[in-house]
């Protein structure tokens, strides 16, 4: 029996998120003139691309077709490669850092928003929490813009935004097995 379309959706959220996390710390790293690979960075794009070829879809009709699954195990398929080499060795930059701390919040801004979206789709009640935390994403995804929008410049950053990225970048690394781990949901939700 196929699962609940909800859990289906969130699936395709949840892939999309992780996706994001390695696109974004890509772009990331090349906008601040950090060494990138621009592999990775096209093979995240093109696998976001088609993932968001899809989601309307699953919008629209309220289904996952037996072909987009095939399509969504692909891609989940190569986004967990990606994802093995997501975490760079000990010890980083500061820039390096800025990566892993933006692309992670760009990922939970969106897998947040996709649960939003969720609720809206299903007419179901989501969690107050979720509705909050669209602020605070806003907030934080911002301050990580500015931050490389400055070093793109070669301009000086400013101390008070540069000392909330080495707790922030602790708190991912504290949650790095999680993260990884959380990684399989997306199979079980979309079932393969």
């Amino acid at each position: 029996m196929a699962k609940d379309i909800k859990a289906q959706y969130n699936g395709i959220i949840l892939l999309t998120g992780y996706l994001q996390r390695v696109f974004v710390a890509e772009t990331i790293l090349e906008r601040v003139g950090e060494p990138y690979n621009q592999e990775r960075y096209d093979i995240a794009k093109a696998l976001l691309d088609d993932a968001y070829t899809i989601l309307p879809v699953v919008e629209e009709t309220k289904t996952v077709s037996q072909d987009q699954k095939k399509k969504l195990e692909i891609i989940a398929k190569h986004t967990g490669e990606l994802m093995k080499t997501y975490f760079k060795q000990m010890p980083l930059t500061f820039n390096e850092k800025l990566a892993i701390v933006g692309s992670s919040l760009y990922a939970e801004q969106h897998v947040n928003a996709g649960i939003v979206r969720l609720g809206e789709l299903f007419n179901i009640q989501v969690n107050k929490d979720f509705h909050q935390r669209v602020k605070f994403y806003e907030q934080r995804t911002k301050m990580i813009d500015y931050l490389v929008f400055t070093l793109n410049q070669k301009e000086e950053l400013e101390e008070q935004f540069t000392k909330p990225i080495d707790p922030w970048f602790a708190d991912v690394i504290r949650n790095k097995d999680l993260i990884l781990e959380d990684f399989k949901q997306v199979g079980q939700l979309l079932e393969f």
